[in-house]
């Protein structure tokens, strides 16, 4: 990338600088800083360019903040081409999730909620529902599903994200697991939490994650049985 130096601080020449480029430096101040370093000057010190330089891009923060949840779309899906099994296709999409949510936690808790109207974000939308017909649901089976499926692989895999954010914002080792700990001043007040207190603070948010889409796979077998059933009565 050009450069030029003006009082001993070099610039990028006029037209290099980019969107594309603008949502990388982005993506890297929210992972090495967090959501609350990203600013038009931060960015143009990474850029090294003007802050106001931004504006031909961006109108303001927001936008690039909604770029950046396509962006993580577009890593999640870099690579992925559907399987001859649906069943295969819906994991590799929703492990794709919540790794890229994993290794940007500042971006995906920011984003996880926002329709960026994105290329990437529609091409997770086809993704998602070419597994699903392919499956052998019918379209209202296989929008009711989608929206079963997107709704678990966000939610789950934002709040994963949102505790990694905010455990390195208070500098805690974002390897280590978020504990659910509670301490009533007496065990009866909650006899059933006192029983199982360990069992909870050891949980498996990854383990959990994955019982959670096996039941959204085991809805769409139960949808299919049905309308197959349904079809077989009528031909009766």
């Amino acid at each position: 990338m050009a450069t030029i130096k003006k009082n001993g601080r070099s610039r990028l020449d006029r037209g290099t600088l980019t969107r594309s480029s603008i949502i990388e430096a982005a993506l890297r101040i929210m992972d090495e800083s967090g959501e609350s370093k990203l600013t038009f000057a931060r960015l143009g010190q990474q850029l090294g360019s003007s802050p106001s330089a931004m504006y031909r891009h961006f109108s303001n923060r927001d936008e690039i903040i909604e770029a950046l949840g396509d962006d993580l779309i577009r890593i999640s899906l870099d690579g992925y081409a559907p399987s001859a099994s649906w069943e295969d296709s819906l994991w590799d999409l929703a492990v794709r999730a919540w790794r890229t949510y994993e290794l940007h936690p500042a971006v995906a808790s920011q984003t996880y909620f926002r329709v960026t109207r994105g290329p990437h974000e529609l091409k997770a939308v086809d993704a998602i529902l070419q597994a699903l017909s392919a499956a052998g649901l019918s379209e209202d089976e296989a929008v009711t599903h989608y929206h079963l499926f997107a709704m678990t692989v966000l939610a789950q895999s934002a709040d994963h994200a949102a505790k990694l954010a905010a455990m390195k914002a208070v500098e805690v080792d974002p390897t280590g697991r978020w504990e659910q700990v509670y301490v009533p001043r007496d065990p009866h007040e909650a006899p059933y939490y006192w029983a199982v207190r360990d069992k909870l603070r050891s949980r498996d948010d990854y383990a959990l994650y994955r019982t959670q889409i096996e039941l959204v796979i085991e809805s769409v077998r139960r949808a299919v049985a049905r309308e197959v059933g349904a079809v077989e009565r009528q031909e009766s």
